[in-house]
């Protein structure tokens, strides 16, 4: 899924207590009737929407986070002469982000200019009957379970180096070592949208003796299921190593060095996501209008009545072990007699795992956000 998916659904989370129960702005139901001769003339206009939203989320995540970075534990004894241990830096990172349960609910949005409007007019003797009825009912129910377990390590080692029984000159260098763990998880996400604009108008006008009866029915029925279950267990581990060098029992001109050691572990897992989007602008829904000019009778009926049923259900096990190790150390020399040196280069290792599990998007009348790349960085 997207970034910019994943940013709106922080901001969802952020603003739970605003979204979560979100009071729907639904247009109004509207009614006219005008007399303008002797007559009869009858508006009815009904817009009665039902709104259930039940969010049921539970969710357990537990976190181990090690950043370890060794450059010290060196020791150096019974040498002779010229000796020198140094270490390079040693720098280790773990980290785990976690956003279990995420539910951002909205309905209608849209300033309208109202819903469910009906009018009636009569200019001269006659009947005029006008009906219009927008009753909805829509409800959302997401269900979420979720558990997540993350071992993140990074650990990177440049000492644990040693020196002993050495004669002469003695040198010995390690190179920096850099480890990084990152773990990412997002996992269950429901974001819901129901919207929509005017709709269900019944118009009805008599000009000269006459009947004119319009009759508009806009009732829809919309449920929004999205089910989820989601088991994560995620194993990222980076291991530098430059130091664990020996050397040991040498005699004369003694060095060691090693070179730089880098190593990267990433995980990064995005699992059940249900993107529902109901409705759509536009102009009005089921219009109805009766006009009579003279003697006559006018009849005008619409009906646009929806049922609108989106049920998701997912279900994951995801098991991640991203493992970058990079070994630069762990080299010994001893028993060497005159001119001794090891040097070894540079180490680097690199891990990713990335997880788009489980992913519904759902577009009925209206439109989805803009798709883009994830994925470890």
């Amino acid at each position: 899924m997207n970034d910019k998916l994943k940013k709106l659904l922080v901001t969802g989370a952020a603003l739970g207590a605003l979204l979560l129960n979100t009071t729907a702005v639904l247009a109004d139901a509207e009614a006219d009737a005008t007399v303008g001769d002797d007559g009869t003339a009858t508006s009815v206009s009904e817009d009665n929407d039902d709104f259930s939203v039940d969010n049921d989320n539970s969710g357990g995540i537990a976190n181990l986070d090690a950043g370890v970075g060794v450059s010290g534990l060196n020791s150096q004894s019974g040498n002779d002469d010229d000796n020198d241990l140094s270490t390079g830096d040693a720098e280790g990172e773990g980290q785990s982000d976690n956003f279990a349960n995420s539910n951002v609910t909205l309905i209608e949005d849209d300033e309208s200019e109202g819903s469910a409007e009906a009018g009636a007019d009569v200019g001269e003797d006659g009947d005029a009957d006008a009906s219009a009825y927008d009753n909805d009912v829509v409800s959302v129910v997401n269900l979420n379970l979720a558990g997540a377990e993350n071992m993140t390590l990074g650990i990177a080692v440049s000492g644990l180096n040693s020196q002993s029984g050495n004669d002469d000159g003695n040198d010995m260098d390690t190179g920096d070592s850099d480890a990084l763990a990152e773990a990412a998880n997002t996992l269950n996400s429901n974001w819901t949208t129901i919207g929509g604009s005017n709709s269900a108008h019944a118009n009805a006008e008599v000009g000269d003796d006459g009947t004119a009866t319009a009759l508009a029915e806009d009732n829809d029925d919309i449920s929004v299921s999205n089910d989820n279950d989601a088991s994560l267990a995620n194993l990222s581990l980076a291991a530098a190593i430059s130091g664990g060098n020996t050397q040991s029992g040498n005699d004369d001109d003694n060095s060691l060095d090693t070179g730089s050691s880098t190593a990267d572990s990433s995980a990064n897992n995005f699992v059940n996501s249900n993107v529902t989007v109901v409705g759509g602008g536009g102009g009005g829904s089921a219009d109805a209008t009766a006009d009579v000019g003279e003697d006559g009778v006018a009849d005008a009926t619409s009906y646009d009545n929806d049922v609108v049923e989106v049920d998701n259900t997912n279900s994951a096990e995801v098991e991640n072990l991203s493992a970058g190790v990079a070994v630069s150390g762990g080299n010994t020399q001893s028993d060497n007699d005159d001119g001794n040196s090891l040097a070894t280069g540079s180490s680097s290792g690199s891990s990713c795992s990335s997880n788009t599990v489980n992913s519904n998007w759902t577009a009925i009348g209206g439109s989805l956000p803009e798709g883009g790349e994830g994925g470890c960085e």
